[in-house]
């Protein structure tokens, strides 16, 4: 039987006639964006794959078939696809085995430093009912879009409802979406399903199948600044938020407030936000509590959410609190973050890199605690250094988020199925996080990740042995060149089982 994997927002070369259709208008332009699929076989077994595009109106195209080893993995190139330059649209990919996916773009040509990068993952299955808790519209300072996918066999009507963090609403707009094909939304670009929202807007959007059907959808968040040093962009997928209600804890495994030197008046280097959505129609009343890797005091916020709003929290600048209820975390905070709602809520975490004055970004959702799996897989992991130089490698963070100690083995695979590294036994306490840096080594000594060598691409299988559920994210960082320096890095979700 074969299975389909959803893959969206295909943006074949060029990004700026889909993610930003105002550019020309003077929109946020990150440059010319390329987008890879990488694609794991989560079996023993050979998957035998076939890809098909879809454009806006829902017309499709043929594209690669791949074989992919037993717990082997490829990356689609879409120069290779075969489709023409400036492809808007979306994919499926058809596997009789189970595949996991994450999907990298690379934006190129860009202010600052030329070169953004942001993830996200292909899913197995649409969904009634999907969010995106992260959006705005501040004209050359943050920009949203967001696409979202008919993963049905017809036709499906979608409304979306649109309200600000104020939480005063910005009206609901229907669309109709062919089948396998997406729809883009820009937000400053109003018409059709997007209202003409105020300037400086920030909120969410709810987006709900009318009648049968499925969706699925990923944002892109474009960042301007005067200065081109601090233009970045990256991607998150929307949150499944069909039938939810009722109290909800949901758990970020990685988070940041760090400054040169641990101190107030050090640079700042990597800082990190949430965004938590009330999903429902009454007051939320959150608790959000952060606690550091190394074990010291957490620190505990409390705030109300609006009926079908969302808040901010950024470790910077504050967000929707003040600045200065985030300096009990110091300057050295690295760490997990725990959300506690008497209301069914879903959140985005997002992070910022200051890296040699070149700021970047990356987002992935918070998992919810009641709802975690015990195997993962972790596609597109890399530990690139060619002649001695680095030019990617990334991180898996593995969260525990039961109630007793989790006994996790990762296991890394190279291209052709290899088990190249086992990490057997690592124990995880409860509610705790440990980092795995193919190049830093993270939580571990860096040596650990000798044995993959230099040249290694592949993915990594993260099993709980004892049944505690986890949340995995991976961290990609990639730096093409270092004469002009250029570096970018990203964030998503593993893929569970």
């Amino acid at each position: 039987m074969k299975r389909r994997l959803v893959m969206l927002t295909v943006f074949a070369l060029l990004l700026a006639l889909v993610v930003i259709p105002a550019a020309a208008q003077g929109s946020i332009n990150p440059g010319t964006g390329t987008t890879y699929t990488e694609l794991a076989n989560t079996t023993a077994d050979p998957a035998h794959v076939t890809i098909t595009y879809y454009d806006q109106s829902g017309g499709s195209v043929a594209g690669p078939s791949p074989t992919i080893p037993g717990n082997g993995s490829t990356a689609i190139d879409p120069n290779t696809t075969g489709l023409p330059q400036g492809f808007n649209g979306a994919a499926v990919v058809s596997s009789d085995k189970q595949l996991a996916s994450v999907v990298q773009t690379d934006w190129n040509g860009g202010p600052g430093d030329g070169y953004q990068m942001g993830l996200y993952t292909g899913v197995s299955a649409g969904s009634s009912t999907i969010c995106f808790p992260s959006l705005w519209k501040n004209a050359g300072s943050i920009e949203s879009s967001f696409s979202v996918q008919n993963t049905h066999t017809a036709a499906v009507n979608v409304s979306i409802t649109w309200v600000g963090r104020d939480g005063v609403p910005q009206g609901t707009f229907n669309d109709t979406i062919p089948v396998g094909a997406q729809h883009t939304y820009d937000l400053m670009t109003p018409g059709g399903a997007v209202p003409n929202l105020p300037p400086g807007w920030a909120g969410s959007a709810k987006v709900s199948v009318s009648g049968a059907g499925s969706v699925a959808g990923v944002a892109v968040v474009n960042y301007g600044s005067g200065d081109p040093k601090r233009v970045r962009s990256t991607t998150y997928n929307a949150a499944d938020c069909a039938g939810l209600s009722g109290s909800t804890t949901l758990e970020a495994p990685s988070h940041f407030r760090l400054t040169q030197g641990g101190t107030s008046s050090g640079k700042w280097l990597i800082w990190s936000f949430l965004n938590i959505q009330n999903l429902e129609g009454d007051t939320a009343h959150v608790q959000v509590t952060y606690t550091p890797r190394s074990g010291g005091t957490p620190v505990t916020l409390n705030k109300t959410i609006a009926p079908n709003s969302t808040i901010g929290m950024n470790t910077r600048t504050g967000g929707d609190f003040p600045a200065s209820d985030f300096d009990p975390l110091g300057y050295s905070f690295d760490g997990t973050v725990e959300i506690v709602s008497d209301n069914a809520v879903v959140a985005i975490v997002g992070t910022q890199w200051d890296r040699n004055a070149y700021v970047e970004a990356g987002m992935y959702a918070a998992f919810n605690k009641n709802a975690g799996a015990t195997t993962y897989w972790v596609p597109n992991m890399k530990r690139l250094a060619p002649g001695g130089t680095w030019r990617a490698w990334s991180a898996a963070i593995v969260q525990n988020l039961g109630s007793a100690n989790a006994d996790v083995t990762l296991t890394f695979y190279d291209r052709n199925g290899n088990a190249v590294l086992t990490l057997a036994n690592q124990t995880i306490a409860p509610l705790a996080a440990i980092g795995y840096n193919t190049k830093t080594g993270g939580s571990l000594p860096a040596n650990t990740f000798d044995p993959l060598g230099t040249s290694y691409e592949g993915h990594v299988k993260v099993v709980s042995n004892n049944g505690q559920p986890l949340g995995v994210v991976l961290n990609g960082i990639s730096r093409p060149s270092s004469s002009p320096f250029q570096s970018a890095s990203g964030t998503t979700n593993g893929v569970s089982q």
